[in-house]
């Protein structure tokens, strides 16, 4: 009984001690770091994203035939100039086409010439060399069809490869005619006809030659712009399509960047909020921007975490010198999406929650009072006040734990 009773009388005297700090500590003051006076200012609202930096001058090269790779001239990073050769593709058929139309241009000009000398040796030597040739290409023709028609009666081809040979045959016997017809026209003596006949043949291997030289000149890809290879699409020696895209080529001197805002945040952005860039790739260096473009809809996104997001893309113009900026740098923006001009601003670690509402601590005759306000726009460092507080008023700028209502209040 002893003990409990001493118990009792300690506990009293820690709890009276106590009480009597605390109200010694109450009436001598808390000592603050900090005391500021409610005044007007600026302040910004935004929203922080991040980035990407894209050339807003690009273009796709495409491959403009099929065939295979076998040379590429410029690799991602590279400095190009419109024109310049970015890949080569095999084109050795089509060197061995463009040399047998060049050489029936010249047999026919050689026999346009031949045309003045009439029943001249040299004109019955070519037209009997035609016929030669022909009769050749004649018997050719003749027995392939033979043979097809054997191996069409075995079933070892299809109809359509009998009538091809078929094809050929009358070709060929059409072409063997036209030669000896020529041959005795030449023997009695060369027509007009002839001479036209000859002139056309010019102008059709001409034609065949110009068509080839385009389909050579098809076999190479070139820069569509100056700029720098930004990707390189395809890979050496392997077989490709015609409109397979083969290089992607930017302007690296005219540069946007591109984000993609929240949804849930998107309502608050217009065409021409400014926006602030910064990123360690540009170092200590804030580069300022504006949105020009805003999505008409909405895409999914997978973000880092594997979270899928609704985001809306956004294109940002550079107003600022941007000579650090490179495509593919990934770097922080802030949409400046408000500005209040002359408005009631706060620290914002002087707000704090109490009971479900914004409040701060006002020094009221030295003493620290609770004053609910009403927040409207935030900064990064500042709350706007729409309500509760007034110009002039001193409030503490970080509040803690130890701060009671109605305690005095002395700064540092």
């Amino acid at each position: 009984m002893k003990r409990k009773k001493l118990f009792w009388i300690v506990t009293s005297m820690i709890v009276c001690t106590v009480s009597a700090l605390a109200y010694v500590k109450l009436q001598n003051g808390q000592t603050v770091d900090t005391t500021t006076v409610v005044s007007k200012g600026k302040i910004k609202q935004y929203i922080e994203d991040t980035a990407t930096v894209q050339s807003n001058k690009k273009q796709t090269a495409y491959i403009d035939t099929s065939g295979k790779i076998t040379s590429i001239k410029a690799n991602v990073g590279d400095a190009v100039k419109k024109g310049d050769i970015l890949l080569t593709m095999d084109k050795g058929d089509l060197e061995l086409k463009l040399q047998d139309a060049n050489a029936k241009i010249e047999a026919a000009k050689a026999q346009l010439q031949g045309t003045d000398i009439a029943n001249s040796v040299n004109k019955i030597e070519i037209a009997q060399a035609a016929v030669d040739q022909s009769k050749v290409t004649y018997d050719a023709a003749s027995r392939n069809l033979n043979n097809a028609k054997t191996l069409y009666d075995s079933g070892s081809i299809s109809k359509q490869e009998l009538n091809n040979a078929e094809d050929a045959y009358k070709t060929a016997e059409a072409a063997l005619k036209s030669a000896n017809f020529q041959l005795e026209d030449i023997k009695d003596g060369t027509p007009d006809y002839v001479r036209n006949q000859y002139e056309s043949q010019i102008k059709q291997a001409v034609i065949l030659r110009d068509t080839i030289t385009r389909e050579i000149e098809k076999q190479q890809v070139f820069s569509p712009v100056d700029g720098v290879i930004l990707e390189k699409l395809i890979d050496e020696n392997a077989s490709v399509t015609a409109g397979t895209a083969a290089f992607l080529v930017g302007d690296t001197k005219s540069l946007e960047l591109e984000a993609n805002i929240l949804s849930d945040d998107i309502y608050k952005v217009k065409i021409g909020n400014e926006v602030q860039v910064s990123g360690k790739p540009i170092g200590n260096s804030t580069i300022i921007g504006k949105i020009t473009k805003i999505a008409p809809e909405a895409k999914n996104i997978t973000s880092s975490l594997g979270v899928n997001q609704k985001r809306v893309p956004v294109t940002i113009e550079i107003k600022d010198e941007a000579g650090l900026l490179k495509p593919g740098y990934d770097l922080d923006i802030k949409v400046i999406t408000e500005v209040k001009k002359d408005t009631l601003v706060v620290p914002d670690t002087s707000v704090f929650d109490y009971k479900g509402s914004s409040c701060v601590f006002v020094v009221d005759s030295g003493k620290a009072v609770t004053r609910q306000i009403k927040k409207g726009i935030e900064s990064e460092k500042l709350i706007e006040v729409i309500e509760g507080l007034k110009p002039g008023e001193r409030i503490l700028v970080k509040p803690d734990n130890n701060i009671k209502e109605g305690m005095k209040i002395r700064s540092k």
